[in-house]
């Protein structure tokens, strides 16, 4: 049993450092792109990516897992994602990454308060105390009315909230449709309308540039991957904790390769915010797993 649960951790610890690092190359894409390109115009050519790559799948398996009843619901988290996409790509272009990822944090903090208010999810004392904790991270973090106005900070934060309400969309679209559904309506959408917005402040890419697009519709793949392959073999309380390295990454490229100076009071912040996160993941664990236990203790009787 701990020769299993041993080899799992390591599975995880090699699945999560490939996915960091991979997210790490996507956001330093990003921000070598924003030097010279709009954030709406690297925008659209993340998505007009992610649409080539899905769409041999879709052609492949000749449009027959594309049926959906929720067209208006994708619609909505089509226009939404685009706006955190907008937020987080121009954030990432004005702050230094470390700062971006540690503001990064907090959605799944703003995704537990939608669950409150949209979904009616009800929260204990536990995760309502860990998320007023998160939210002090984040004011750590910004230091609102110490630092100057920093228009990054807020966008993240923006693209965070955005973000967050993206996931309790998905959540809902998960019960009617598949993965490849949500993710293909999902790049079929954004591509046209982050195009919109595109072409007002269009440059088109240089060589150099496009391989940079390539290189990061590939590391947003691999981070995908990763991510979603560590959730298949361990729980999300084993996963969430090896995401803070993602902290780690950024601030390691912002040094080394955009001469960013660490900054003390964001990490102390971004901490906060985490480990906030990582406990209301790890009730949330110990909630579903009362939820089964009670289900296979009635279950008994149920078939008697």
């Amino acid at each position: 049993m701990h020769k299993f649960y041993a080899t799992t951790v390591i599975q995880v610890l090699i699945l999560t450092t490939i996915g960091n690092l991979s997210a790490a190359g996507l956001v330093t894409c990003v921000k070598f792109l924003s030097e010279d390109l709009d954030p709406f115009v690297v925008a659209f050519f993340r998505c007009l990516i992610g649409l080539i790559i899905i769409l041999p799948f879709v052609l492949h398996d000749k449009f027959k897992n594309l049926k959906t009843n929720k067209i208006k619901i994708h619609i909505l988290r089509g226009i939404v994602n685009c706006i955190s996409m907008f937020a987080w790509f121009t954030a990432v272009s004005l702050i230094p990454l470390e700062k971006a990822t540690a503001i990064g944090f907090t959605t799944p903090l703003f995704a537990t308060l939608f669950a409150v208010i949209f979904l009616k999810e009800i929260i204990k004392i536990h995760r309502t105390v860990a998320l007023m904790i998160g939210f002090v991270g984040i004011l750590i973090i910004i230091r609102p009315g110490y630092l100057n106005f920093e228009f990054g900070s807020y966008l993240m934060i923006v693209a965070s909230i955005s973000f967050a309400f993206v996931l309790i969309i998905i959540k809902q679209l998960s019960k009617h449709d598949s993965n490849f559904t949500i993710i293909f309506y999902s790049m079929a959408i954004m591509t046209p309308l982050t195009l919109l917005f595109a072409i007002p402040v269009w440059a088109t890419p240089s060589l150099n540039e496009l391989m940079i697009f390539l290189i990061m519709g590939s590391c947003g793949m691999i981070s995908h991957i990763c991510l979603i392959q560590s959730l298949k073999i361990a729980d999300t309380t084993l996963v969430m904790p090896f995401q803070y390295l993602k902290l780690l990454w950024a601030s390691i490229i912002g040094y080394f390769i955009f001469f960013e100076k660490p900054d003390l009071w964001i990490w102390l912040g971004g901490t906060i915010v985490f480990f906030a996160v990582v406990y209301i993941t790890y009730r949330e664990g110990i909630k579903k797993k009362k939820i089964e236990e009670k289900i296979s203790y009635i279950r008994p009787g149920i078939d008697s």
